[in-house]
């Protein structure tokens, strides 16, 4: 179960986005959430230089009573491999937003906190937004000009995606661990009732207004929470390739 825990695992996916202009086809996310006390490796971080557009972050890279100084570290590691944006976790909160603020702005992480912001490539843009934890602010930031652009979402929280799965192509969260301890025919025992539904893996997001589906992925994520164990839920990280659906 410590060796679980352990373990460095990238998952690849390839995932066809709604509205993706063809400049972004074949861009590379590196999708990281959920770190907690866990430090990153340089080793295991290497073979990634030159392979991702964007690094973005789901939140919880700090824990209550941590050394800051490994968050500066893993932050610095990951702005490396490219231009980093990241959204907080509950866990952050906790840990004490002014300290990781500074982190985040001399790292050159970009936070967004119900923001919306360009990703460009040639001639064409796509929007990223984040939402803060547990905030419903980000949807009165998000216009029905919006819903005409691709738009990727981060969020820390999966629950937070009924706020803006209106909105969004594609949603990036963590926060469930995937269980973290997953035990065979039972389950995920400590995970909270109202997240069985989304514990991890990739979902659809049925929207109302008859447009195209979104899609949301719900990471196990890559450190620990309470113990330093993991069952039958290995810890992740993902390097997410973009396709454009008209790109047949």
């Amino acid at each position: 179960m410590w060796r679980e825990a352990q373990l460095h695992r990238v998952v690849e996916d390839e995932v066809e986005v709604n509205g993706l202009p063809l400049s972004f086809d074949g861009s590379v996310i590196l999708y990281v959430s959920d770190l907690h006390k866990r430090q990153l490796k340089q080793e295991d971080l290497m073979p990634l230089l030159g392979q991702v557009d964007w690094v973005l972050i789901g939140g919880d890279v700090a824990e209550k009573g941590m050394l800051w100084s490994i968050v500066r570290r893993n932050m610095q590691l990951l702005t490396a491999i490219a231009p980093t944006f990241a959204v907080y976790g509950n866990h952050d909160k906790l840990a004490g937003t002014t300290q990781l603020a500074r982190i985040f702005q001399e790292t050159g992480v970009r936070l967004l906190q119900d923001q919306v912001v360009s990703l460009q490539k040639s001639d064409s843009s796509i929007k990223l937004a984040g939402a803060d934890y547990r905030s419903h602010e980000l949807s009165n930031h998000l216009t029905e000009k919006d819903r005409n652009e691709c738009l990727i979402v981060l969020i820390h929280d999966p629950l937070q995606a009924k706020h803006v799965h209106d909105y969004a192509d594609l949603i990036l969260s963590g926060h469930t661990h995937g269980g973290q301890l997953v035990f065979p025919f039972l389950g995920p025992l400590f995970l909270n009732k109202a997240y069985r539904n989304v514990s991890n893996g990739w979902y659809t997001l049925k929207k109302m207004n008859g447009d195209p589906n979104g899609k949301m992925l719900v990471s196990r994520g890559y450190g620990t929470n309470h113990l330093p164990l993991r069952l039958c839920c290995s810890a992740e990280m993902h390097k997410i390739t973009l396709k454009s659906v008209n790109n047949k």
